[in-house]
């Protein structure tokens, strides 16, 4: 009975801090409370801090404030090239947040470099069986080549560099990519490599300095390596 009543105190005093107006989304309530020392590397942080916006109760910014958190967490900890955020810190309401993550996210990318991308993606692991963490993975690592200054300078130049991709010598990059994969090469022309900078081997067989992770396509019987440089 005290352990009720006690929870209830505080979810009316946390109530109470959420109705002042005029502050940060996380200035004051449960982000407070949480002290953020792990992550999921699995979880998709941006899109659960968009879910929370989408709810836009004052419960649900201080439990995007921690979502916040935990991504900046993984980017530090995997040494991830997407840019670290503070909207929950910064901004009073949801709309201001939406409107901050809007402006960040216009696009920094030519319409071409987005055909390219979705192009070497759908014909590198366009099967509907493959999950979209792997259509990512594959995108991440030209971007992470681009970045690097150990290959060219711009989606094409890395898409089309002699010997690396086989579909630009297969014709299967002719192919027209589906909604999906598109929609996953938008996401990381906006928001960044979902891998650290140093991964930027793609094969079937394990090469450079170690694997970062791998998939089993069962259905196809193969094997996609990620690899560290």
């Amino acid at each position: 009975m005290k352990r009720i009543l006690s929870l209830f105190l505080i979810a009316a005093l946390v109530t109470t801090v959420f109705l002042v107006g005029g502050i940060p989304a996380s200035a004051a309530g449960l982000s407070d409370y949480v002290s953020v020392t792990g992550y999921d590397p699995d979880t998709d942080y941006m899109q659960a801090m968009q879910r929370a916006l989408n709810d836009g109760s004052s419960y649900a910014l201080q439990v995007g404030a921690i979502y916040e958190k935990q991504r900046n967490l993984k980017i530090d900890s995997l040494k991830l090239s997407q840019k670290k955020t503070s909207y929950f810190s910064t901004y009073t309401t949801a709309a201001q947040i939406k409107e901050a993550m809007a402006a960040d996210a216009k696009p920094k990318y030519t319409q071409e470099d987005l055909d390219l991308l979705s192009r070497v993606i759908y014909a590198e692991v366009g099967c509907t069986w493959i999950p979209d963490w792997v259509q990512r993975m594959v995108g991440s690592v030209v971007l992470n080549r681009v970045a690097s200054p150990y290959y060219p300078n711009t989606i094409r130049e890395v898409i089309y560099q002699p010997g690396q991709y086989s579909p630009t010598w297969d014709g299967s990059i002719n192919k027209k990519p589906d909604a999906r994969t598109i929609a996953n090469a938008k996401y990381l022309l906006e928001h960044g490599s979902i891998c650290p900078a140093n991964v930027i081997g793609q094969n079937s067989i394990v090469t450079g300095s170690g694997v970062y992770q791998s998939y089993h396509d069962s259905v196809l019987g193969t094997t996609v390596y990620f690899c560290y440089m």
